[in-house]
């Protein structure tokens, strides 16, 4: 597109600055400088840049066509004033929208959303907390189960032991 190379290294720069994709009409407005011959011209003098605050977004530089054939910058302009406009009716529309739009209804549905979530979050806490208790009781039940059933165990097969003796002797 431009043969420059500080140029295209400066357009390239913009484009990823700005997150302009290259299907965009901004790039398309540099291809049609570039077809009706604007190779730079004479540059227009450097304007140094207002300072401005920390966060605050950059201003828009101006748009200069110096150095661009009159008809050729009427043609521009006659080409973007309609797209233009539409930006301005569209931004337009967008601020009725967003007047229109119950705000305060939505930022309270969301913060008793909010709420809701907090109060699960500390009631499966709490749960967390009991299973993990009865987690730890039934682990000593168990502990304290083991020396009972050996015990129980022993004491049935001496007791059948014993039983099966008797029988026996009983029989014969």
């Amino acid at each position: 597109m431009i043969e420059n190379p500080e140029i295209q290294a400066k357009v390239l720069e913009w484009q990823r600055r700005y997150n302009i994709p290259d299907g965009d009409p901004a790039m398309a407005l540099l291809e049609l400088l570039n077809i009706y011959g604007y190779r730079g011209g004479t540059a227009p003098a450097p304007v140094s840049p207002a300072p401005v605050a920390e966060g605050a977004p950059a201003p828009a530089a101006p748009i200069s066509l110096a150095g661009v054939d009159e008809a050729v910058a009427e043609q521009i302009r006659t080409q973007l004033f309609p797209a233009i406009e539409r930006l301005g009716f569209q931004t337009q529309e967008l601020k009725q929208k967003l007047e229109e739009m119950a705000l305060d209804n939505f930022a309270q549905q969301v913060a008793t959303y909010h709420e809701g979530i907090d109060y699960c979050t500390k009631k499966l806490d709490v749960v967390k907390k009991d299973a993990d208790a009865l987690v730890v009781q039934l682990g000593k039940v168990a502990n304290s189960i083991n020396p009972v059933t050996r015990l129980a165990v022993l004491v049935l097969m001496l007791v059948s032991a014993a039983i099966g003796y008797v029988v026996a002797i009983a029989i014969t």
